[in-house]
């Protein structure tokens, strides 16, 4: 497997847009945090949210909550601390368009509507309430001191009765509250354990025949073996895992395997940055297996 890796890196260093090469650098070749923040922060508007294309299915410069949210999955994977300027102005771009009817933040801006886009990243009022808020009630957590303790403690609240409460279930919610749990303290962590392993055993495809088309895999719920995920698809993880191997182009990188269907120019663009953000998150996955 060390040649899926070097197909990767060449990948990476030749074609992947500038930040997922930094990320890249930062966690296989002990490149530096200060290039990866450099990198994100080209991607940061001045009212501290982030848009511009950090999410390549919409290419939006006004920021949004959406992208702010994988502004802050980058932030973490790479433990930047409160300290850091670009984390504060973040947190206070959060708090001043944090809504308290929603209990939470609109995913996406009506700006969105004059980009080129995935067709469903139209502008709507109904959304699932988790994606992202829940997942940005978690980074709120992560970074506490710079949030008002009684907003975090109301919203933790809400968020623990909301999924305990939750029948229909959407995959890529459940992937914010596991992200929303990854940082709660481990009290409040507990009350909503049970009920994300039953999102999770409904929510992930196991058969292998449905996994070349858009769907939730056990390896993205479980991404390494410490996942408390991990002893519900023990049994399916092996077979992910050789899937995910196969699934590598011959020049290192990994396909979406979605399409827009519209804006086809912009999407060849979009296309070719998914492949070097799925190509660090697939790396990773497989060197945390101890596959490379």
């Amino acid at each position: 497997m060390e040649e899926s890796l070097k197909q990767g890196a060449h990948f990476m260093r030749t074609r992947a847009r500038p930040l997922d090469r930094a990320l890249y650098e930062y966690l296989f070749e002990s490149g530096s945090r200060s290039s990866v923040l450099a990198e994100l922060g080209t991607y940061q508007n001045p009212d501290g949210g982030f848009g511009n294309g950090l999410e390549p299915d919409f290419r939006c410069q006004a920021s949004s909550a959406l992208a702010t949210s994988v502004a802050l999955q980058v932030l973490t994977e790479v433990e930047a601390d409160a300290s850091e300027e670009m984390v504060n102005r973040t947190i206070s771009y959060l708090l001043n368009t944090y809504d308290e009817d929603k209990k939470g933040w609109q995913i996406m801006p009506r700006e969105v509507e004059t980009a080129p886009r995935a067709p469903w990243w139209n502008y709507s009022e109904d959304w699932p309430w988790g994606n992202p808020s829940a997942e940005l009630i978690g980074y709120f957590h992560r970074y506490s001191h710079l949030v008002p303790a009684e907003l975090l403690e109301r919203l933790t609240e809400y968020a623990i009765c909301y999924i305990n409460n939750l029948e229909a279930y959407d995959h890529h919610e459940l992937l914010c509250f596991i992200r929303l749990a990854d940082q709660l303290p481990e009290k409040d962590r507990k009350r909503i354990s049970g009920k994300l392993r039953e999102m999770a055993a409904a929510s992930v495809t196991t058969d292998p025949a449905e996994w070349n088309a858009y769907c939730l895999l056990p390896l993205q719920v479980a991404q390494s073996p410490a996942s408390e995920f991990y002893e519900l698809f023990k049994k399916s993880i092996p077979q992910n895992i050789e899937f995910l191997i196969r699934q590598q182009h011959p020049a290192g990188y990994w396909d979406p395997t979605w399409s827009w269907g519209q804006f086809e120019q912009e999407w060849e663009i979009a296309k070719e940055e998914w492949r070097g953000r799925l190509t660090v998150e697939n790396l990773r996955t497989l060197r945390s297996f101890g596959r490379i």
